[in-house]
């Protein structure tokens, strides 16, 4: 590394940036301040160094022992492993203060975080290496309590890939070491900076260009890679922070894993950017994060809505005191109007409703809308006067008029621009002038606020007639009976699909006939093609880590069903 180098995109073969143009008007714009995810740590590390940063299970740390750290680390990076600009390293590590340290320290010189989910396994870990050859894979080995083999997995990637040559371990405090691997600790001391500062401090790093890879969502199929800027990312950390109106004073901290887009963004990032306190649980389940609330005063977090229901439903709920809410980020999958307005009446808090992808787009109510649009809509753009928002026809063209459902096409300083080495993807959803179709389903209302159908691929097509499956499930659930419900597709040979329906009972139901769910519907104005031809109650649906229902294993079960 010599001084004064730059990351140069064409070693990132299959990333595709921002043109010219356009970057320099979201520069002209004030959209991108050209700073990156190291520099909005080191702000707060030089004005306010006392203040704490991180909070985690064993450790707090100010901003500037978070500043300090990461550069211990980074010159570690670079002058123990020879990781150089744009080279990636794997994070695969639950809710942690070792988390967030690597990936200040990958920022620090250029190399690029990607961020594999700690559910992830064999299949997944081997596809993201191979996709992005990943130099190095930081893993926990036994200071949190996973019950899962990481650094196993880990070296069992290693093995099968030529470019992995790295394993860092998390360890416990009391284990120096693990077998094959750097432990984390060790990089933390400052004989790094010592001995390898200079190359970190001569690293120019280009905020226009990757920061960090993160990866599609959804439930089915392997993840997508996508590349973020820190230009566009830190933008939207500062955009995020001003809608839900971030304080200072505040403690953050995320409900699902950090690697999530929903939480790196959302809440960590946008607490990053206020100098507010991010604190971090790796345990997600109800008990723990009513616990941990409690412990850290938490005010600001972003749970799914299965989470806040079984928090809100939970005998023990009394128990515990959440009265330092101030406000609720949920999305991931459309919030049950019932789930918004029992949480803003119990807890008092504003309500995030949200609609969002790691692929950039970021719509929202905000905290001081009527509990009304945070019910029944996602508001709209964080960052009204520079993301730009069609909804369209199928021709990918012609737009819809107000209040017609339509698909979200968005383009903007805060949005990714490509797929990682994956040309069919951006053939297929990107057009020659930079609009990225995202085959979600929404219609704007009249007031501007934003209300979601669902994927496409969520839609059901019942003899030609649209189906959009969320607005049927949030119908579902007003039952008495029904708990959670799930609409699919079931295979027909005439109509193409006919509406099935899966739910979970309330605890005091022990049946419910299909009949009785059609009369339902039919009283609350219900179409007929749109009610369920097949009704299944099931103990649980199936869910990821996170909470979302897993419609592809309801999908598998009907044909598994219909072959037997």
């Amino acid at each position: 590394m010599v001084e004064g180098e730059t990351i140069d995109t064409a070693s990132l073969d299959g990333y595709v940036p921002f043109d010219s143009e356009r970057q320099q008007a979201y520069i002209d714009a004030g959209y991108w301040r050209n700073i990156t995810f190291h520099d909005v740590v080191d702000r707060h590390a030089e004005e306010i160094p006392d203040y704490t940063a991180l909070v985690g299970p064993h450790r707090e740390l100010t901003y500037a022992e978070l500043a300090a750290n990461s550069r211990r680390i980074a010159a570690y990076f670079v002058g123990e492993l020879g990781l150089r600009p744009n080279e990636r390293v794997v994070l695969q590590l639950p809710n942690c203060t070792e988390f967030l340290e690597a990936f200040v320290a990958c920022s620090r010189v250029g190399v690029i975080p990607v961020m594999v989910l700690p559910r992830h396994r064999s299949a997944e870990a081997n596809h993201v290496v191979d996709l992005t050859d990943a130099r190095a894979y930081v893993v926990d080995y036994g200071r949190y309590s996973s019950g899962f083999d990481f650094v196993g997995l880990a070296d069992d990637v290693r093995s099968s890939h030529e470019s992995l040559e790295h394993l860092i371990a998390v360890t416990d405090g009391e284990t120096s070491s693990v077998d094959g691997c750097d432990a984390f600790a060790e990089m933390r001391d400052e004989r790094w900076v010592d001995k390898y500062g200079d190359e970190v401090s001569k690293t120019d790093v280009d905020p226009s260009k990757p920061g960090v890879m993160l990866l599609s969502g959804g439930t089915t199929g392997l993840p997508k890679a996508i590349p973020r800027t820190h230009n566009e990312y830190v933008f939207q950390w500062e955009r995020m922070a001003d809608a839900a109106d971030v304080r200072d004073d505040w403690v953050a901290f995320p409900g699902v894993p950090i690697g999530h887009n929903a939480s790196l963004n959302c809440i960590v990032g946008a607490a990053l950017w206020a100098g507010a306190t991010v604190a971090v649980e790796p345990e997600l389940k109800p008990d723990a994060l009513m616990a941990f609330i409690e412990r850290v005063g938490g005010n600001y977090t972003l749970p799914m809505p299965t989470q806040i229901l079984d928090i809100l439903e939970h005998p023990d709920l009394d128990q515990y005191d959440l009265s330092s809410l101030e406000v609720l980020v949920s999305g991931g999958q459309k919030v049950p109007p019932r789930v918004v307005e029992e949480a803003v009446d119990r807890w008092n808090v504003g309500f995030c409703n949200i609609f969002g992808m790691a692929e950039g787009p970021l719509i929202c109510t905000r905290p001081g809308d009527d509990v009304k649009v945070q019910a029944n809509t996602v508001g709209r753009p964080i960052a009204p006067e520079a993301d730009e928002i069609r909804i369209v026809e199928t021709d990918r063209e012609t737009e819809v008029p107000p209040g017609e459902a339509g698909e979200l096409a968005v383009r903007g300083p805060g949005y990714f621009t490509g797929y990682f080495r994956n040309e069919k993807e951006n053939t297929e959803n990107f057009s020659d002038d930079g609009w990225f179709f995202t085959e979600d389903v929404l219609a704007r209302r009249d007031d501007g606020n934003l209300e979601v159908y669902g994927r496409i691929k969520d839609t059901i097509i019942r003899g030609g007639e649209n189906i959009y499956a969320p607005g049927i499930e949030d119908e579902l659930v007003e039952h008495s009976k029904i708990a959670n419900a799930a609409l699919i597709g079931m295979p027909d040979d005439r109509l193409g699909e006919r509406p099935a329906a899966f739910v979970e009972l309330t605890d005091d139901a022990t049946e419910l006939p299909l009949k009785d769910v059609s009369s339902f519907l039919e009283e609350r104005g219900i179409a007929v093609f749109k009610r369920p031809e097949y009704l299944e109650i099931l103990e649980s649906l199936p869910r990821t880590e996170v909470g979302k229902i897993e419609k592809q294993a309801l999908k598998d079960r009907i044909v598994d069903a219909e072959s037997k």
